[in-house]
């Protein structure tokens, strides 16, 4: 039996216009819609509902795909009840004066329940005369007699009439009497009376126009599908209320790609609307847009567009970073207090050659590393320490995280949309620039999450690694073997490189990477080593510092005993590592290999055994077990 009392009335109401209200309903159908494109980005499923406040229903309710995972987990699924946060109605078809409610928002109260009542659809008669009398006053003085409802209106239908003063839609328009000029709506067809704002734009509203900047354009970028090839560029459009992704695709592209530029204000009329593609869009809205050949734009006069902003950002804290997931998109915003040379790449798979550039970028509480690529990275500037605001970079993961520009990323030199720009500038002014950060780039995101220990067996049991995210985890355990000739490799001497370079044989050494040839080069660690506990062996990767700690000598004194072919004093050192119970704390992450997925263990960092600490961990862990019944 249900335990929850539905919203009687809240579906009328939620039609009439009171969108704020927070309604009990039940689920009583569920029919998938597929949303086919022609477009190359593919189509998304959207799932059409049937709602119940327990004395009416109604069929024109559409889920907002982002909770799409609540049917496809099964946890959203025929009578389950749900208390709706955030609902919009929308005009389908003047013509018809068809509506539907978008849900946005919803949380599910209760999964599994009996049907509730016994309603019936929503009558078009009630949706109407419920809305009379509000109308009734200015009937009367106006000495008119109020039209008799169709006999067609009065069918059992979700639909509201065209003409039907008491239930105003989006494309109601006041109209003035026996005026029919076109008004304001220009000679190529926008209608600057139908301006709606960004955020209420969905693939269900037919006659629309928005008023929007151009806040970033990507270039013509070509490709080819089994129609053939082809060519196109996005740009994002923002208001006050929010943003969009459009798309232009061939001929489209060419029609609009050089009208359309960054900054400029223009009228946007009759695009296709869909679902957003995650894959190809990062802005912060549930559909995108495609330019066709009906689509009007028309660049505003000049001042119309002074209250609309720049540029739209959802910023994260450098420090959140640490806790999204790699390859995800992110806005961020910091003060640049370190830039490196230039340095040109060979990519191993075209061969070309890509011009980089590696800022460090800091907030109040973390720094990480931010790769520049092409364009960007010759004209950045980052001498005189600007604040620096990155719209939509992408979050890799190697050793840590880092950030890196693709092609849709927007970088604002200190923006004046956003206060943190002030804040920042103030703090790096008074005391950033002379603090130490934890630098993300380094793993000293896990130092920001808490690491238990754990046996080697636990790991492999726990499932630890296998995951889209890494995990950390500490072990302790001795060093068992450490293999000693590839403890060291010779490194690139450029200081943010890090790659091996190659002996050339005549006193200079190639680095690939680089794509330069030194005089000299650096010692490195990269150590092999198996770890081992009571439980079990795990073979792990100690780099740089983490590799120092543990053998107690320098990359550059190992490299040397190596190069002079030291052997009795190599093996020294690897004795002294050997048999010390240390606690190692490791990033366990699955990674391909051959076409086989392995779990690859990296050290972060290594330290000698606090008995004290550890005795207390071990009584609070017994103090913790059950007493065995007897």
């Amino acid at each position: 039996m249900a335990n929850q009392r539905l919203t009687t009335g809240a579906l009328l109401r939620y039609i009439r216009g009171n969108t704020s209200e927070k309604a009990t309903l039940q689920v009583v159908g569920i029919k998938p819609i597929e949303s086919k494109t022609d477009d190359p980005s593919g189509s998304a499923k959207r799932y059409r509902l049937m709602l119940s406040d327990g004395k009416s229903t109604f069929s024109s309710c559409m889920l907002g795909t982002q909770m799409n995972k609540l049917i496809e987990t099964d946890s959203l699924k025929e009578n389950s009840i749900i208390r709706v946060d955030r609902v919009m109605v929308n005009s389908i078809d003047k013509q018809n004066g068809r509506v539907m409610l978008m849900l946005y928002e919803i949380e599910i109260l209760q999964s599994d329940c009996e049907r509730i009542g016994d309603p019936v659809a929503l009558p078009l008669t009630d949706i109407i005369n419920s809305g009379t009398n509000t109308n009734r006053l200015e009937t009367t003085n106006n000495n008119q007699a109020q039209a008799p409802i169709s006999a067609a209106a009065s069918s059992a239908t979700n639909v509201i009439r065209q003409d039907s003063k008491a239930l105003p839609t989006l494309d109601d328009r006041k109209k003035s009497n026996g005026d029919n000029r076109l008004g304001s709506k220009g000679t190529n067809g926008i209608d600057k009376e139908r301006i709606i704002n960004i955020d209420t734009l969905n693939p269900y509203m037919t006659k629309w126009t928005i008023k929007a900047r151009i806040s970033n354009k990507s270039q013509i970028r070509t490709y080819e599908n089994a129609r053939g090839p082809g060519k196109l560029f996005s740009c994002d459009l923002v208001d006050q209320s929010g943003e969009i992704r459009a798309t232009g695709f061939n001929a489209e592209c060419d029609k609009f790609y050089s009208m359309l530029e960054i900054g400029e204000v223009y009228y946007i009329a009759k695009a296709s609307l869909k679902a957003a593609n995650r894959q190809f869009n990062n802005t912060n809205n549930d559909y995108e847009m495609t330019f066709n050949h009906d689509t009007i734009i028309e660049a505003c006069d000049a001042g119309e567009g002074e209250n609309i902003p720049q540029v739209q950002f959802n910023f994260i804290s450098i420090n959140d970073i640490a806790n999204r997931s790699a390859n995800s998109i992110c806005d961020v915003i910091g003060v640049v207090k370190s830039t490196s040379d230039m340095q040109t790449i060979v990519s191993k798979a075209s061969q070309k050659e890509f011009n980089k550039r590696d800022l460090l970028l800091v907030d109040e509480k973390a720094s990480i590393s931010v790769t520049l690529w092409g364009q960007q990275a010759e004209e950045f500037d980052g001498s005189s320490h600007p604040v620096v605001a990155f719209k939509g970079i992408k979050i890799g993961d190697f050793n840590g995280r880092t950030l890196s520009c693709i092609n849709s990323t927007l970088i604002r030199q200190d923006p004046p949309e956003t206060q943190r720009t002030v804040e920042l500038r103030v703090w790096f002014d008074n005391e950033g620039k002379s603090i130490d950060l934890p630098d993300l780039s380094k793993g000293a995101d896990t130092g920001n999450r808490q690491t238990v220990i754990k046996t080697l067996s636990q790991i492999v049991v726990e499932g630890l690694g296998l995951g889209d995210k890494p995990d950390y985890v500490c072990v302790k355990g001795i060093t068992t073997l450490i293999k000693k000739d590839t403890a060291v490799y010779m490194m690139c001497p450029e200081e943010k490189c890090g790659k091996k370079v190659v002996d050339e044989n005549n006193g200079t050494y190639r680095c690939e990477k680089c794509n330069k040839t030194y005089n000299n080069f650096k010692w490195a660690y990269m150590i092999s080593a198996e770890i081992s506990d009571v439980t079990g062996a795990q073979w792990i990767t100690i780099f740089r510092n983490e590799a120092e700690t543990l053998l107690g000598v320098t990359a550059d004194e190992f490299g040397n005993h190596k190069l002079n072919q030291s052997e009795s004093i190599m093996e020294d050192i690897i004795r002294k590592a050997m048999n010390r119970e240390l606690i190692f704390k490791l990033r366990a992450k699955a990674e391909q290999y051959n076409d086989e997925r392995k779990i690859r263990f990296t050290c972060m960092s290594v330290n000698d055994m606090d008995w004290s600490s550890h005795g207390r961990r071990l009584i609070n862990e017994i103090n913790q077990m059950e007493p065995i019944q007897n």
